[in-house]
């Protein structure tokens, strides 16, 4: 029983080993943030100095997109850096956990993230990832369009506006010209009138 036992023990710490990471399974952002936990679980002798996080991006763990990294130390239990495009990446270290709040998202930045956690001293070196995160980020209904988008908008309205006063001229245009054709013909048919009276007028003499 009891080699049964330590078979198992030594079969399970092979199979996780001394640094496990986990995280949840889908988390939903809120006006382009969302805050995800990466838990970290460390059997070594020493407890870790140095750590490495690394957020990344993407379904597959081989060649997905590095999100932003930074690195713990006891002295240094908190991050900021700058991540892809408008993306910002706060990190928090706790007990057994880094806290990631990422700012600056979109609606088409939902996708699946990874927490990489790096064991950079003592050594031996240990890096190890999570199973993922679902990052859901909704869309901000009446968000303000970006300042390229506005005045392209502003220039189409101008245009619009511009062919709409050039419609409405050549319809006034066109009815101007009916009426005088109008006018012209009721007034040459008025002299014509009265030259055929006047002939009745004097046969009847």
């Amino acid at each position: 029983g009891q080699i049964s036992l330590i078979s198992v023990f030594i079969m399970t710490n092979r199979f996780i080993g001394p640094l496990r990471v986990t995280q949840p399974y889908r988390v939903v952002g809120f006006r382009g943030e969302v805050e995800l936990f990466c838990s970290y679980h460390h059997t070594g002798r020493h407890e870790p100095e140095e750590l490495r996080v690394t957020l990344y991006r993407g379904a597959y763990r081989e060649g997905k997109q590095e999100v932003c990294t930074s690195s713990f130390t006891h002295n240094q239990t908190s991050f900021q850096v700058e991540g892809v495009g408008e993306v910002r990446c706060r990190g928090q270290l706790g007990p057994g956990r880094v806290n990631l709040t990422i700012s600056g998202l979109q609606g088409n930045d939902t996708d699946l993230y990874y927490c990489g956690i790096e064991v950079m001293y003592p050594p031996p070196y240990l890096r190890r990832f999570g199973n993922g995160t679902l990052l859901f980020i909704p869309e901000e209904p009446g968000c303000s369009l970006p300042e390229a988008q506005r005045t392209s908008d502003m220039g189409e309205t101008s245009v619009r506006l511009a062919l709409a006063g050039l419609v409405a001229a050549n319809i006034l245009m066109v009815i101007s010209v009916v009426a005088f054709l109008l006018y012209q013909v009721n007034h040459y048919k008025q002299p014509l009138l009265s030259l055929d009276t006047v002939h009745v007028c004097f046969v009847q003499h």
